[in-house]
């Protein structure tokens, strides 16, 4: 009775009840019905398409600083400061992760990661206390930081934050039973163990840790599966095999491609650039499918993380000192997706240069 009272609800009071709701929510009950689709889409705003946020460490004038950069233009380059730091390491700190304009950093410095979470617009800052155990030796962590093994989401049917931290190197054998779970606005506002059923698990921090759509996803060591955490539910379930790529020198890392989960091809030595960028989605129950393939020929750059396509756009990162942001604009020519022109953003200096390929 009460369903069939919500779906014959009046039109206007039906629409100030969307209006409370957060829109990427709102956006998703169109699946409900035709009349639900109709008035979301006639009468509320739709959600904005979200702004590329760069994060850049620089070393500048003799002092060195942490810069979050808005690109709110990706054809002009257009982009403006939102938050600067000074003092802060260009090897000591890294950005764990960004949702709804909110940094997670963390310190590499601390033992098992000192990690806050900023707001660039208000300047509020709030430490997250560190994982019981995380101080531990760090088996295997050596070349990527304590940053590597922790990841941000934010659930929007909970409208909470989540920090999750996976202790694969607790062990020698980089295996674990549980994975530990920050979530803010929580009553004990504390860290807790969420079993793995079936064995235990493992993690390649080398491939990354990514959120998407209410799920955190990383990659298991030897065998290559996908291993999704459902944030809502908190369950670890294991996923999919990644996709096979014949060729010598490349390897995946997790990303987010429109919403949807992305696994990258790029080429093992990051100090080398691949000659072509492969990136596949994982479809709700259809299995992996190609989505881009990036030609970055004469080009010395690698895949911006953990975002990489903005709507005609990708963003890649220079490999050398300058730190530049780069954005291609994409064409589709015979199902084949590949870069045109080229658009470079030397963000934390405000200098904008273009080229042509």
């Amino acid at each position: 009775m009460a369903d069939e009272a919500l779906l014959n609800l009046p039109t206007d009071a039906f629409v100030e009840i969307l209006l409370r709701l957060h829109s990427r929510k709102r956006w998703r009950l169109r699946l409900v019905c035709r009349r639900w689709r109709d008035v979301i889409r006639e009468r509320t705003p739709a959600p904005s398409r979200p702004i590329p946020l760069a994060f850049v460490v620089s070393y500048n004038a003799g002092a060195e600083s942490a810069c979050a950069y808005a690109i709110d233009d990706l054809e002009q380059g257009r982009c403006r400061e939102l938050w600067r730091r000074h003092g802060i390491n260009m090897s000591d700190t890294a950005l764990v992760g960004t949702c709804n304009g909110v940094l997670c950093l963390c310190d590499d410095t601390v033992p098992g990661g000192a990690v806050s979470l900023v707001n660039p617009v208000t300047g509020e800052t709030l430490a997250v206390p560190p994982p019981p155990g995380s101080a531990q030796r760090a088996w295997g962590l050596e070349m990527a930081g304590w940053h590597a093994a922790y990841s941000f989401a934010f659930d929007t049917a909970t409208e909470r934050y989540t920090v999750l931290h996976v202790p694969c190197y607790y062990d020698k054998t980089g295996g674990f039973n549980a994975v530990q779970v920050f979530t803010t606005a929580s009553a004990s506002a504390a860290w807790r163990d969420v079993p793995v059923h079936g064995g235990g698990c493992s993690c390649c921090l080398k491939a990354g840790i990514v959120s998407v759509d209410g799920a955190t996803y990383w990659v298991t060591k030897g065998v290559e599966s996908v291993v999704s955490f459902d944030l809502r539910e908190e369950r670890v379930a294991f996923t999919k095999a990644l996709p096979r790529r014949d060729e010598r020198g490349y390897a995946w890392h997790l990303a987010e491609v429109h919403g949807m989960l992305g696994a990258v091809s790029t080429a093992v030595d990051e100090r080398r650039t691949a000659e072509k960028i492969e990136v596949w989605i994982l479809g709700n129950g259809r299995g992996w499918s190609r989505r881009y393939s990036v030609q970055v020929n004469g080009v010395c750059e690698r895949i911006a993380r953990p975002h990489f396509a903005h709507g005609d756009h990708v963003l890649l990162t220079g490999n050398n000192i300058n730190r530049l942001v780069c954005v291609h604009r994409l064409k589709n020519a015979m199902r084949r997706w590949q870069s045109s022109e080229v658009l470079s953003v030397r963000v934390f200096c405000l200098c904008i240069k273009k080229e042509k390929k």
